[in-house]
């Protein structure tokens, strides 16, 4: 690899580590919709899930799925089915109204917006 890819990957990296992803937004979020405990909560389930990630990584998955095309469609049509239930259910959800009746809500101090 020259120097000039090199740097340009390392540069990419920092930039894409830097800016916060899916997780942490949803974490910072419910964190101050909902308080610390909520956030605290939201991202420890997020960690959960990168170790069961890690468990199937470990567990050579990916090689399996890799050599065996039956299990690989299988899997592929499981997530498809999943996809049309979860769109089934979107679908069949009854929309409801949102009560303004209270008014707006208050803010709350920003120092002390984390931790309600």
């Amino acid at each position: 690899m020259t120097l000039e890819t090199w740097l340009a990957f390392f540069v990419a990296c920092w930039v894409i580590s830097l800016s916060p992803g899916a997780g942490a937004i949803a974490s910072m979020s419910c964190g101050l919709q909902y308080g610390f405990w909520r956030g605290y909560w939201n991202a420890i389930g997020l960690q959960i899930a990168l170790a069961g990630q890690i468990a199937v990584v470990a567990a050579g998955v990916g090689a399996l799925l890799a050599t065996s095309s039956l299990a690989f469609s299988l899997i592929k049509w499981f997530g498809v089915a999943y996809l049309l239930w979860l769109a089934l259910k979107q679908w069949q959800a009854v929309p409801s109204m949102l009560d303004d009746s209270a008014g707006p809500r208050p803010i709350g101090r920003p120092l002390t917006l984390v931790f309600r």
